[in-house]
């Protein structure tokens, strides 16, 4: 059993947060976790909500350091994190404040914000210690846990380091929740592993990410997904340039993402992940079709299957993905397994039919769904739309040079919002809640 630091001891006194207009040091951070650490309560487990990414980190190093596992829930609603306690008794809660909704017991953080000193023990942790259990988005059913030991978190968040060039010179601002996989990585793990700095703010709003990006003494690498980096294309802002935009969580069409380095002034990396293995590999998409493994993996293919295999994965784990493999190392995607739908004998996958939908001028979400409708048996295409200026005729219309006419949804209906987490995946539960007001 090997001990390994919970973040770079040489960063100590460099900065890691910037927060509120300062700049917090690593050894401050450190003084306001093992603060923290000191007022958890005796349990197995830590659900960990704080929204705020600072409190999130001081949540992450303070569970570790009482050997505690962090829960981290695919959404902070109350049912989610309800759920988890329900299956994980020995569980607290801990948010920056007190959330009486929430049917719990918890520990507020937010008094952390008045504390300062400085710490300069950097604890670990064993290799072997089952540092987090993450669960998927539920974007295909019900959400699913997966363990994370705290050496596997170390050795593939380093995969994913060398891959993208993430160091201690680098600065990060993350527009997506640190509770997913992608946002773990990238804006917890990331900067902890190599000492690089990381913005603290709640960040969505365009407006607010422009004059985050503009916080740092320097560009920084923009952390975010398809469906947020289109809003800030359509913001109609003069944007600062920034060293690289990172997008995940759905596949990036090549229009926005050529748009996006044009508007940054920077490359936009695609990253190819699950919660099962974290992220795997990466394309620079406006510029590659296939995906590139990271160097410590490698796929096997089985009977149509793929698994994915690495030194820091305790087994060999299944994809959910139709992929072609171009060469050893590359790899093409064609759809989630559960995506691909079969009409008048001809097949395509969800993923691709939303592209397309979201290809249509005018259309700002869109999603389609492959189900039967209520009282029949034959599952059949419809499509939900926000699109306030444009009739579902005309929808259609542009569809039709975009997709094989056997593939128009029917019906297609109009929403306001579409029902999307904070990484921009539609839950299940949540879709299956709007179609069922819909009377669908």
């Amino acid at each position: 059993m090997m001990r390994l630091p919970l973040f770079r001891p040489e960063a100590l006194h460099q900065p890691l947060l910037l927060n509120r207009g300062r700049a917090l040091t690593y050894s401050e951070m450190l003084y306001r976790a093992s603060q923290l650490a000191k007022a958890l309560p005796d349990a197995a487990c830590c659900i960990l909500r704080s929204e705020g990414l600072d409190h999130f980190i001081y949540g992450w190093l303070a569970a570790l350091m009482r050997k505690q596992t962090l829960l981290l829930p695919p959404s902070r609603a109350a049912v989610a994190v309800e759920e988890i306690h329900r299956q994980y008794p020995d569980s607290y809660c801990l948010n920056a404040v007190q959330n009486d909704s929430i049917d719990v017991p918890q520990v507020a953080s937010g008094w952390l914000d008045e504390l300062t000193g400085e710490q300069d023990a950097v604890p670990h942790a064993p290799d072997t210690h089952l540092a987090a259990v993450v669960f998927t988005s539920g974007s295909t059913g019900q959400p699913e846990p997966n363990r994370k030991c705290w050496g596997d978190l170390v050795r593939g968040s380093r995969a994913l380091q060398s891959r993208l060039g993430i160091s201690s010179r680098s600065r990060i601002l993350a527009t997506v929740p640190a509770q997913h996989m992608y946002g773990l990585e990238t804006s917890v793990l990331a900067p902890l592993l190599t000492g690089a700095s990381v913005h603290a703010g709640s960040l969505f709003f365009p407006a607010d990410i422009h004059q985050a990006i503009r916080d740092f003494d320097g560009p920084p690498v923009l952390v975010s997904t398809p469906l947020h980096l289109r809003a800030l294309l359509e913001a109609g802002l003069e944007w600062p340039p920034v060293q690289m935009i990172l997008s995940a969580t759905a596949p990036l069409d090549t229009d926005i993402a050529e748009a996006a380095e044009a508007c940054f002034q920077a490359p936009v990396m695609e990253v190819f992940g699950c919660s099962e293995a974290g992220s795997f590999a990466s394309r620079r998409t406006a510029r590659e079709k296939d995906w590139r493994l990271y160097d410590s993996v490698s796929l096997r293919g089985e009977s149509g299957r793929f698994y994915l295999e690495a030194g820091y994965l305790p087994s060999p784990v299944l994809l959910e993905d139709h992929l072609e493999l171009t060469d050893s190392r590359h790899f093409r995607f064609l759809g989630r397994q559960q995506d691909m739908i079969k009409v008048a004998g001809k097949r395509i996958s969800l993923a691709e039919l939303n592209k397309r939908l979201l290809q249509v001028p005018g259309v700002r979400d869109g999603v389609f769904v492959w189900r039967a409708l209520e009282g029949q048996r034959t599952q059949r295409l419809m499509a939900l739309v926000v699109a306030p200026e444009i009739h579902p005729d005309s929808i259609r219309q542009e569809l039709l040079a975009l997709i094989d006419p056997v593939f128009l949804p029917r019906p297609l209906l109009k929403v306001d919002r579409l029902p999307r987490n904070l990484t921009g995946k539609l839950p299940r539960a949540a879709l299956d809640a709007m179609l069922q007001e819909l009377g669908r």
